[in-house]
């Protein structure tokens, strides 16, 4: 299952993606996964198409692409305001293979800005700004959905919208199946997920919640229509991770020797005060793999900068610590 997917005539094998993630998918964190290899393609942070217009993308740890990651989908949120003809004109510089609109996001600061969940439920303007992007885009469009606000009442607005996709030549559309409102709280719903391949042309990627290739077997029947899977929070606890739904060779993993790397690439592409909280961010992923992680993650709140975060670190895991078993890694 997700050997291959053609997306716009990109032919993307695996057809497996890294998700999106705040904080985490920048150019370090891609990096790394390129060392092991295993997905398809990758996905940039949700990046602010106004603040992309005042970077150098070519520096910024945010939109910087090395050849070893293969193809990057750049991810932006769009709304009203900015100027997406001055974006597309960048765009460019950058080598993306695919542009993918959030739709998804449910942080009360992005959906105050318009964007995310806030643009996908106003139908008018979520209209108005695809017919902007493809004035002046028209390459490889793909976007990213929650199923809405209204669990009761859901599924028509939901095909509204992916009318709408296909008829603005969007490519793809990947489904993470839970409520703007939910957040994380809850499983997502992969039983929808064979309903909402059902209802159009277009390839649907699923997203949420998979953390081991017996998910997927074990959930057939729910991921057997799509095109593609994306994994997101798992990748950071285990950056190999791909390798297993790529069926490749299982790695020696040296927990400590990983870490100390994301370390190293994080401090070549970033400032020191902007890396502490990225590196704050990874440790508490992945600190989820040792039976006591959140031991780790308890040292390294109280460090100062990165030197310590680093000290913190290396202080736990040189301690032989147990390594958690499960596979379905707890996010709580």
């Amino acid at each position: 299952m997700f050997e291959t997917i053609r997306i716009n005539g990109l032919r993307i094998a695996p057809a497996l993606f890294l998700a999106p993630m705040a904080g985490v998918t920048n150019s370090a964190f891609r990096r790394l996964l390129a060392d092991f290899g295993g997905y398809g393609a990758l996905f940039t942070e949700m990046l602010s198409a106004s603040a992309f217009l005042h970077e150098n993308p070519s520096e910024s740890p945010f939109t910087r692409r090395r050849d070893c990651e293969g193809p990057v989908f750049y991810q932006f949120r769009i709304s009203s305001g900015e100027d997406v003809g001055a974006l597309f004109q960048k765009l460019p510089m950058v080598d993306s293979c695919a542009v993918d609109l959030n739709l998804g996001c449910p942080a009360p600061r992005i959906q105050a800005q318009a964007s995310g969940c806030a643009l996908y439920r106003d139908f008018g303007q979520l209209a108005t700004v695809l017919g902007r992007i493809r004035a002046h885009y028209s390459g490889t469009l793909t976007v990213k959905v929650r199923l809405g606000d209204d669990p009761q009442h859901w599924r028509e607005p939901f095909i509204q919208r992916l009318r709408l996709f296909e008829d603005c030549g969007v490519h793809a559309v990947t489904v993470h199946p839970r409520f703007s409102t939910e957040k994380l709280k809850r499983r997502a719903r992969w039983e929808e997920f064979p309903w909402i391949a059902a209802q159009t042309r277009l390839p649907v990627i699923g997203n949420g919640d998979v953390c081991c290739p017996e998910d997927v077997e074990t959930h057939r029947s729910c991921f057997a229509p799509l095109a593609g899977l994306m994994l997101g929070r798992i990748a950071a606890v285990k950056p190999w991770i791909f390798r297993d739904f790529a069926g490749l060779p299982r790695l020696e993993i040296d927990h400590q020797e990983v870490w100390n790397r994301l370390y190293r690439y994080t401090l070549e592409d970033m400032p020191p005060e902007r890396a502490f909280g990225r590196l704050k961010e990874f440790t508490f992923y992945f600190a989820k793999n040792f039976f006591f992680g959140h031991e780790m993650f308890k040292l390294i709140q109280k460090a100062r900068n990165p030197e310590e975060i680093r000290d913190a670190a290396n202080r736990f895991l040189e301690a032989g610590p147990r390594l958690n078993a499960s596979k379905g890694v707890p996010f709580s």
